[in-house]
Order: structure tokens, then C-alpha cells, then sequence
């Protein structure tokens, strides 16, 4: 009886666990079917990328021990995020373990950030967030990935976490002021910075805001070097490129642009070109093989070390060239051309150079030039040549050249001694000294391919032995060589400036007839090791004075020339 009981015990047992089997079965057929969200534990590895910091320079972060990451499930219309920590802190990449509301079985598409804290929101399959229209200077990174996976697979999944705004650092350039604040704005209207608005599908961008306002939290002092701004941007491209508008302490604004189209990439940099102040006093000279630029106002009576604010070494030309270091030496002009763009250098080694200051490439050489003192751009992609003193065929003459042809000579006019030449747009004359003649000349067949130079007029000049010709304004030239005058186009005549009236070797003169400011330089008592050399950069306020008002010393350089890039 009690063994029969017993079996019947059993077999209700097992009849018992063959139904709950069959329940979990039918259950687990129907989640297989069911890809409903449901809380799921994902492993989620996560890599944080360098981003470009507030010093110029990049940041490589790590996982700490307090960070979290935030993480959407994008498939949903508005996910809520979650957190978690890193399992492997102190590590560029770690492992995490998210807790999250994702369908089982099939894929979907997650998108991670960090910081955690950041102001990022997920709604109908894009990413929102903003770029500040008004900043410090600082930068505030915000990096995010997206994947797509079947997210409680064993393997997991995986991201890189890049920064969703590109830094664009304003450069601005060394000299005797400091900044106070940076307005970015597009050119062609596109938003840059507001509410930003990041596609996941193809990580697409836009925003709402055209203009950005950085203001420093302390002025940016600039007398020592170059310095940057770094501004927080959206990911976008600009069909017009930018104006950046910068403002000193003075409350003086001046800018640096870019007109062409400018792609502004995610988790990139772009660099502005140098912003320089209008209002400094900003000097070229050249001697021996060096170009300097300085800021006049930090520039003392015994240096001009501390002012340098760009410089260039002619022997890096001489590949280009084609000739010896050695050779590419004795430069005799350093004249800014195309709105201070670029450099016409000129050297009585028979050589001449158009240089880009930004990049400092060389545009265009010729070393067809013998005794090279000076050259002009001319429209239409053309050079003009001083070539001086000499027995061979190309010297004391003028030579033309295309910018895209070098060492052929185009056009060659005599003029004897050579050694100043100044287009005038206004005019449409182009004038050349030499001895104690001034031409004048027309531009000849100047859309063909054998363009020449017309001589108009020749004029002969009060004194001989002219070094130096420059622009004053569309009716004024100033020359200098034996004394130095104005020259009245209008009227033909020459107006004596007594200040000059006892120097027999003015190497270059630069005059303002607005403020009256003159910068020279005087070799009538020669400094250096050339007969023809000065040491001194000299200024005056008065072309009548009896004496100059301040010098600028170059104890380290055979110098000829100087020429004022911004008064």
C-alpha cells in the first residue's frame, strides 16, 4: 500500500515538472518572437579620442575612477540617458556595463558621450546640443560615438568617443597691445555656434547662430608672442569663410578673413591667419640674408631682438634658387606687396624672389637679375626688376617677367643705374629711377603673351645718385638717394625735404603725408662692413627737421633697406 502510494507520488511529479518545462518552453518560443524593449544589461567598450585643448596643443583623456558615460538607445523617440562607470579606470579605454531599455534580439543603435554632466539630448534620431554663442576662451569638450549591435550580445559593442565641436584657434600676431575680446561670424550667413543639431545617422550638423563673442577674462597680452584664441565652433562648412573681429584694450578693432569656402570638421582645428593690429607701427628691413618684421613700438634706441614679430632666412630659398648659401646673401629690398600678402625681395646677387609671408613660399624666382635693387608687382600677374649697375647685358635696364615664367625675361628697357621702381594703379603708370632720371611708362599689349613697357616720359631729378623711390599717394612719390624730395606727378615738380639736405646715400625713404612720419634708412656714414651698409633704422616726424626723432639699432646686420608694413 505504502510502496503504491509512492509510485503514484512519482509519477504526478513528474507529470508536474513536464507541464512547468513545457510552460518555460512556450515562454522562451514566445520572447524568441518578441523584440519589444526590455531593461538589458549591455557591455559597452568605450575609447575616449585626443581633442584639441585652449593652448593650441591636444588633451588625451583617461577614465577616472569618479567619470561616467552617458549612453542613448537612438531607435527611441526620446530617450532618457544612463549611466555607468568605468570598469578599467586610468585607461584611455575601458569596459562599461549600462543598464538599458533595448529590444533583446535585434539590433539597435546606441550613442555614448562624455562628460556625462554634458548639456546632450537624443530626440528622433539626432543629437542636440549647444555651442556657446558667448565664450571665455576656454574650451569645454564633448565627445560622443554611436554604434549599432545587438546590445546584450556577449561581445558587446564598441565606440570611439570624438569630440562633436572643432576648435578654431585666431591667431594673433606679437606686437604692442594686448586683446580684449574676438567676434567670429560667417561670411555666408551659416550658423556656427546657438543650438546645435547633429544627425546620428551620418553625423551631419547644423546651427542656429551666426556670430560668436569670446570675451577674455584678462586681457591678452600680446608684446611678447604670437598668441591664440581658441573658440568652441560647430562642425559645419562656411561658403564664404569667416571674419574674425578683434578688439585691444584701447578700444581699437581690426580683423583677419578668410573669403574662401572653409569645411569646420568635427573633433578638428582650423587655424586663422595672423590678426595684426592697424594700429601699430610695423617695419620690413633686410641685410646679409635676413628679412625681419618688427613691431616699432617694441623696438628700443640699442635692439630690435625683442620686437621681431616674423622673420625670414633668404639660404631657405636656395634650392629653389638654385644657388650656393653663400649666394643667397646681399639683399638690398624687401618691398610689401598685394595688401601685405607677400614679399618682393630683391638681392644684388642677381636674384629675386616673390614670397608668401604666411607661408613663407616662394611664388616666384628669377636669377636672371643681375644687381637686383628693387621690384614692383605689376596687374596681370607680372614683375618688374630693378637691375643695377653692371657690364652685362641685363644690367642698368628694367625687366619684366610673368609670375608663371621664372628667368624669362619678357621685356627689358634700359635705364641706367636702376634702381627704384612703382606702379601706380591710379595712373596706370609705372615709374622707374636710375642716375638722376625718373621714367615714366605705359603698359604696353598687356593681355598677350609679349607684353612690353612704353616709355612715356623721362624726367630729370634735382640730384643724382637715386637709391630709393616709394608710394606716397596717387599724385606723390617720394625719392631719395644724393637729398631726397616729393614728386608732384600732377604738376612735375619736386619739393625738396631739408631734413635729407646734407645725406649723400639715402638707401630707402618711406614718408606719410597724412601724419607727417618718415622711416629711413642713411648709409651717407656707413655702419657694418659694407661701404654701402647701415646699422641704424632711423625716424623722423618732420621732413624739415634738423635731425631725426628716434633711431632703431641692427648691430648684427649689413642693412640696406627699410620699408613700413603698417604705420
Amino acid at each position: 500500500m505504502y510502496k503504491a502510494m509512492n509510485n503514484i507520488k512519482f509519477h504526478l511529479f513528474r507529470v508536474l515538472l513536464l507541464c512547468v518545462g513545457t510552460g518555460f518552453l512556450a515562454m522562451g518560443c514566445s520572447n524568441d518572437d518578441d523584440d519589444s524593449p526590455r531593461e538589458l544589461a549591455s557591455k559597452t567598450t568605450l575609447t575616449l579620442s585626443k581633442y584639441y585643448n585652449d593652448k593650441g596643443a591636444t588633451t588625451l583623456p583617461t577614465w577616472g575612477r569618479n567619470d561616467k558615460a552617458g549612453l542613448f538607445t537612438a531607435d527611441q523617440s526620446a530617450p532618457e540617458a544612463v549611466y555607468a562607470a568605468p570598469i578599467q579606470p586610468g585607461s584611455q579605454k575601458s569596459l562599461f556595463l549600462f543598464t538599458l531599455s533595448a529590444p533583446q534580439h535585434a539590433a539597435s543603435t546606441v550613442v555614448a558621450f562624455w562628460p556625462s554632466d554634458a548639456d546632450l539630448r537624443c530626440e528622433n534620431g539626432t543629437l542636440k546640443t549647444v555651442v556657446p554663442t558667448a565664450q571665455t576662451g576656454a574650451v569645454a569638450p564633448l565627445l560622443a560615438g554611436k554604434a549599432t549591435a545587438r546590445l546584450n550580445a556577449y561581445e558587446g559593442c564598441s565606440m570611439e568617443l570624438t569630440n562633436l565641436f572643432c576648435t578654431m584657434y585666431v591667431s594673433v600676431k606679437k606686437g604692442n597691445y594686448s586683446v580684449s575680446k574676438a567676434v567670429v561670424k560667417a561670411n555666408g550667413g551659416e550658423g556656427i555656434a546657438g543650438d546645435l543639431t547633429v544627425g546620428i545617422d551620418d553625423w551631419s550638423a547644423s546651427a542656429s547662430a551666426q556670430t560668436i563673442t569670446v570675451t577674455l577674462p584678462a586681457p591678452l597680452d600680446c608684446s611678447k608672442e604670437t598668441q591664440l584664441i581658441p573658440v568652441m565652433v560647430a562642425p559645419v562648412t562656411l561658403s564664404q569663410g569667416y571674419t574674425v573681429t578683434l578688439t585691444d584694450t584701447d578700444g581699437n578693432s581690426f580683423s583677419v578673413e578668410k573669403t574662401e569656402s572653409v569645411t569646420l570638421e568635427a573633433g578638428g582645428k582650423h587655424e586663422t591667419d595672423d590678426a595684426r593690429s592697424n594700429f601699430v607701427t610695423e617695419l620690413i628691413f633686410c641685410g646679409d640674408n635676413m628679412v625681419y618684421m618688427i613691431d616699432a613700438g617694441l623696438a628700443d634706441e640699442t635692439t630690435y631682438k625683442d620686437a621681431v614679430t616674423w622673420s625670414w632666412d633668404a639660404t631657405e630659398a636656395a634650392a629653389v634658387l638654385g644657388l650656393d648659401k653663400s649666394r643667397c646673401n646681399h639683399l638690398d629690398d624687401c618691398k610689401p606687396v598685394d595688401n601685405g600678402k607677400k614679399l618682393l625681395c630683391t638681392s644684388s646677387y642677381n636674384w629675386c624672389v616673390l614670397l608668401d609671408i604666411a607661408t613663407k613660399e616662394v611664388l616666384f624666382h628669377t636669377t636672371a637679375t643681375p644687381n637686383a635693387h628693387s621690384a614692383e608687382l605689376l596687374p596681370g600677374n607680372r614683375i618688374v626688376v630693378a637691375c643695377s649697375e653692371g657690364s652685362g647685358a641685363g644690367n642698368n635696364s628694367v625687366q619684366l617677367y610673368d609670375i608663371s615664367q621664372p628667368n624669362r625675361i619678357l621685356y627689358q628697357s634700359a635705364l641706367g643705374s636702376a634702381h627704384g621702381v612703382v606702379w601706380n594703379e591710379t595712373t596706370q603708370r609705372l615709374y622707374a629711377i636710375g642716375g638722376q632720371s625718373l621714367q615714366i611708362y605705359k603698359l604696353k599689349d598687356w593681355e598677350t603673351a609679349t607684353p612690353s613697357l612704353e616709355l612715356e616720359k623721362t624726367v630729370q631729378t634735382p640730384q643724382g645718385g637715386l637709391h630709393d623711390m616709394s608710394y606716397v599717394n596717387s599724385n606723390t612719390l617720394c625719392i631719395g638717394g644724393r637729398r631726397a624730395y616729393l614728386y608732384d606727378i600732377g604738376a612735375n615738380q619736386f619739393t625738396e625735404m631739408t631734413l635729407f639736405s646734407a645725406s649723400t646715400a639715402i638707401k630707402s625713404i618711406n614718408y606719410n603725408d597724412e601724419t607727417g612720419e618718415l622711416w629711413y634708412t642713411d648709409s651717407t656714414k656707413p655702419e657694418g662692413s659694407q661701404s654701402w651698409s647701415t646699422q641704424t633704422i632711423r625716424y623722423s616726424t618732420d621732413k624739415n627737421a634738423s635731425t631725426e626723432t628716434r633711431t632703431i639699432k641692427v648691430p648684427d646686420l649689413d642693412m640696406y633697406k627699410v620699408r613700413v608694413m603698417n604705420w
